[in-house]
C-alpha cells in the first residue's frame, strides 16, 4: 500500500491534480492505524520509505519524518465517518478556485452525483493544520465523499484509496466544468428529482443506509 501512496501520488502530479510540497495522502490500516505522508517532502519524489504508520489517535508507530502538519484533518474524519478508508487532500486548480472565491459546486452532472452525494459544500474556513479546519470539514463533509476548504483546496474520501481518487478526478473535472459554464451563460442544475435518487444510491452504495 505504501507503494500505492506513492504512484497515486505521482499521477496526481503529472495530471495537475498537485503540486510540489502540497498535498497528503492517508490509509486506514484496520480499525486503529492509518498509513500517512510525510510533511515537507515534495510528493512527486516520494518513496515507500517515506510512508508513516501512526495510530487512529496521531501517535507515530514507524516512520522517519513527521506526519502530515493536515493529520489532526485525517484523524478527525476517520472518527467520525466509519465508511471512510483513505484521504486524498489536494490542491488542483478548479476545485481551488471554488475554495478562494468561496462556493460550493452544485450537481451539475451525473457523473459527479454518483462519486459525491450531491453538491460539494464549502468548509468554513480556519487556518491549515488546526482542529477548527478539522472540524469545519467533518461538519461540511456529512453525507458526502468530498469538501472543499475555504481558501485552500479539496479532500476527497473513499472506502479504499482508488476510490478516493476517483472521488478527486471527478471533482476537479465537474469544477473546471462549473468554474467555465460561469463564464458563458446560466448554470443549471441537475432536477432535484434526479438528485434525490443519486442521493439515495449514493447513500446504499458509500455508507450503507
Amino acid at each position: 500500500m505504501k507503494r500505492r501512496i506513492v504512484d497515486v501520488f505521482k499521477y496526481m502530479d503529472e495530471k495537475g491534480l498537485n503540486y510540489g510540497r502540497s498535498g497528503n495522502i492517508s490509509v486506514k490500516v484496520g480499525d486503529d492505524r492509518l498509513l500517512i505522508t510525510p510533511s515537507g517532502v515534495i510528493k512527486s519524489a516520494l518513496s515507500p520509505e517515506d510512508i508513516l504508520l501512526v495510530s487512529i489517535d496521531g501517535e507515530v508507530i514507524e516512520g522517519r519524518h513527521n506526519p502530515s502538519v493536515e493529520m489532526p484533518l485525517h484523524l478527525a474524519i476517520y472518527k467520525s465517518y466509519s465508511h471512510v478508508g483513505a484521504i486524498i487532500h489536494a490542491h488542483p486548480v478548479y476545485t481551488s478556485i471554488l475554495a478562494v472565491i468561496r462556493e460550493a459546486l452544485p450537481p451539475i452532472i451525473e457523473e459527479m452525483m454518483l462519486y459525491t452525494g450531491g453538491e460539494v459544500r464549502v468548509a468554513d474556513y480556519a487556518p491549515f493544520g488546526t482542529e477548527e479546519l478539522a472540524e469545519n470539514a467533518v461538519k461540511a463533509l456529512k453525507d458526502r465523499s468530498a469538501v472543499i476548504l475555504a481558501n485552500h483546496g479539496v479532500v476527497a474520501c473513499g472506502r479504499n484509496l482508488d476510490e478516493a481518487l476517483e472521488v478527486l478526478v471527478v471533482v476537479e473535472r465537474a469544477s473546471q466544468i462549473y468554474v467555465l459554464a460561469k463564464l458563458t451563460g446560466k448554470i443549471h442544475s441537475l432536477p432535484e428529482e434526479i438528485v434525490d435518487f443519486y442521493k439515495s444510491l449514493f447513500a446504499k452504495k458509500i455508507i450503507g443506509q
